[in-house]
């Protein structure tokens, strides 16, 4: 990887350009095709490397810099020690001498904030650069992972979808004295329930466990950090004792630091603690107040009302109740016509559950914000036996089309929040999964979202990355409209990788597909243009079958857009990305599949092109070349003549130029 992520962005550019390529050797086994490219992001936050491969395993290198929370927060005289005061110094010794520490701990526990504040003492002496991993591998493995000198690293290996295989903790101690070496460090992240077994075994050398900071204070800091010295004293009032008493995380901590930053006044303590325990003395009375009393709901029935509010909040009343008599029938409730009729009414259950209907829609109580979302937390929380009914439940509820679109929507926003929060991979799954046909947009929306999101959005790239390589038409759809859509503009490099990927297992010429790297285009033609022309260069013998399809269903996606059509004539002005546009040409003329929709893309340039007079003669220059070999002149017939026997112009040109450059070149060449 290059190290030239460690410059500071060009305040005065936006977009992506391409980089000189890596120094570092690749390692045995690693793809051949790939691209580097610097990218940045919205208002220039950060700065990233980004290499775009087809095929095999690779990692993004992340400046880790002052504009980065976890660097500001393990600043002198900001940063809190974790509760155990010895653990610190424990894994600064074993980074110290092993080049590699594990610290096993929660998300949330302020382990990425540790994790910077070991590297940045090991860089005081050596002036290391920082910077987080991000892998896209297909499973765990060092050989992608850079080796620059003077270098600090964190790679977060938490929430590892599959076992890791046999040799990765080994490995890992191994890469960590190959970085001492250099004068290099890692910093690995771990959770306790990942961190098990082979791989707990073979780094159980290098792993500390780490616990969070003391939140009080955690929360002190954090308010003199933020400029409001004037509130520290609030954290002597009796109404926060309860949550000292919980010492609870820091990434809790740090929340009930934004709380109480902006609060009026001393006198919203008893809310920011009410709203800081996720309401929950509200919630309890809510779903136990007594049941079915002179005509009033049962107590089941009130709960799923409750619950049904809470993931609908906002959304019409007989949403709100046709949500909550899924969930009965989905508990076992009986709900035919006799069964409702014999029920309270539908006011009567919104008034036990205490939701007010406002015109035609129906809210909890808008006075305690974040109610409806502490609801469903509550109910996870609290039913952890029933995460697989409820999540069915829940997705069924936005995927119902008998569910106007806008309150779906608010389901599917209200499950993106919950998986969030709780890091719930298992929701978003189903998320993805469960919501088809015109519903799609709102799993669309719910990834893209997510994609970006701190603490989910490693998880769902990955996934991304897995669905692109499933062959299912679902998760493929779903992939090429993720990446082709706002977070793809935002991370094109990340984007291609996958639609790259995705190219391989939909037919050729899918229009889904076209019009995603139609939008790339317009955003990043350079970067398109780069990316596709690598991937063409190793499509033969040396990437194999797979590889193979993916380049030229990218190639064929790119070509069967005006955008790309027009990119790829500019490109073809140079004599090596020409050369490998004709093979691509060639190959797909070759491959039985390919041939109708090569066909089309054909006729479309020649209605393109035909009256062109700026560009006709480079379409028909290119097309020869094409063309030239006799051997793949046998689809031709069907464009050089159209019905009733008219020979178009076009192509009698085309051929002309296709006959005289073998008679010029492809005799020399088979010879």
């Amino acid at each position: 990887m290059s190290n030239q992520s460690s410059e500071m962005p060009d305040p005065n550019h936006r977009g992506t350009e391409p980089t000189e390529p890596p120094t570092q050797e690749a390692p045995a086994g690693a793809p051949p095709s790939n691209t580097e490219y610097r990218q940045y992001g919205d208002n220039n936050v950060q700065a990233h490397n980004y290499a775009v491969h087809l095929n095999g395993d690779y990692v993004q290198d992340l400046p880790i810099d002052g504009r980065d929370s976890a660097h500001q927060a393990s600043e002198d005289g900001r940063f809190v020690e974790p509760r155990e005061p010895n653990r610190l110094p424990d894994a600064a010794k074993i980074l110290e001498e092993h080049g590699i520490v594990v610290l096993c701990a929660p998300a949330g526990s302020g382990r990425r904030t540790a994790a910077v504040r070991l590297l940045r003492r090991a860089a005081a002496l050596q002036g290391l650069e920082l910077f987080d991993l991000e892998p896209e591998w297909s499973k765990p493995g060092t050989q992608c992972l850079p080796k620059r000198s003077t270098t600090g690293f964190v790679l977060d290996l938490s929430d590892l979808p599959d076992e890791p295989p046999a040799r990765f903790g080994p490995d890992l101690v191994l890469h960590g004295a190959a970085l001492r070496e250099r004068e290099s460090f890692l910093v690995v992240l771990a959770t306790p329930g990942d961190w098990q077994g082979a791989l707990a075994d073979a780094t159980g050398g290098v792993t500390v466990r780490l616990e969070s900071p003391g939140a009080r204070r955690l929360v002190e800091a954090e308010l003199i950090a933020r400029g409001h010295l004037d509130r520290v004293a609030w954290l002597a009032d009796e109404k926060l004792s309860p949550i000292w008493a919980t010492d609870p995380s820091a990434c809790e901590a740090f929340r009930l630091a934004g709380l109480l930053g902006t609060a009026k006044d001393r006198e919203q303590l008893k809310e920011i603690v009410d709203r800081f325990g996720d309401w929950h003395t509200t919630v309890e009375k809510l779903l136990n107040k007594r049941g079915a009393v002179d005509g009033g709901p049962s107590l089941l029935s009130t709960r799923v009302t409750v619950w049904a509010g809470a993931l609908l909040d906002g959304g019409r009343r007989g949403s709100v109740v046709r949500a909550s008599d899924d969930l009965l029938v989905s508990l076992g409730q009986a709900r035919g016509p006799a069964d409702v009729l014999a029920d309270a009414t539908s006011s009567r259950r919104l008034q036990a559950a205490e939701i007010v209907p406002v015109g035609d829609r129906a809210h909890h109580d808008r006075s305690r914000q974040g109610l409806p979302a502490a609801i469903l937390r509550h109910l996870w929380d609290e039913f952890p036996t029933q995460h697989d009914l409820l999540t069915a439940w829940a997705v069924g509820v936005a995927a119902n089309r008998s569910v106007p679109e806008d309150d779906a929507r608010l389901a599917s926003e209200a499950l993106l929040r919950l998986a969030v929060r709780r890091h719930d991979r298992y929701v978003l799954d189903a998320l993805a999964t469960g919501l088809t046909g015109p519903r799609r947009t709102l799993a669309v929306e719910a990834l893209t979202k997510a994609a970006t999101d701190v603490e989910l959005g490693r998880y769902v790239r990955d996934r991304l990355l897995t669905w692109a390589e499933s062959g299912n038409a679902e998760k493929l759809d779903l992939v090429v409209d993720v990446c082709g859509g706002p977070w793809g503009l935002e991370q094109p490099a990340l984007a291609l990788t996958r639609l790259g990927k995705a190219a391989g297992g939909m037919d050729f010429g899918a229009g889904k597909l076209t019009d995603a790297f139609r939008g790339l285009v317009r955003q990043t033609p350079g970067l398109v243009d780069k990316t596709v022309v690598q991937w063409l260069k190793k499509h033969g013998t040396e990437a194999g079958e797979k590889a193979l399809r993916r380049a030229l269903g990218a190639f064929l996606a790119l070509v069967s857009s005006d955008e790309g059509t027009d990119l790829v004539l500019d490109s073809a002005r140079e004599a090596n990305n020409r050369e490998h546009y004709v093979l691509a040409w060639q190959s797909l003329l070759s491959t039985d599949e390919a041939v109708a929709p090569v066909l089309d893309q054909l006729t479309r340039w020649q209605k393109r092109f035909e009256y062109d007079k700026d560009h006709r003669d480079a379409a028909i220059t290119l097309l020869a070349e094409v063309f030239a070999p006799p051997r793949l002149r046998g689809p031709f017939d069907r464009l050089l003549v159209e019905e009733g026997a008219v020979v178009q112009p076009f192509w009698r040109d085309v051929l002309g130029h296709a006959m005289r450059h073998y008679d010029r070149v492809g005799k020399v060449s088979e010879a």
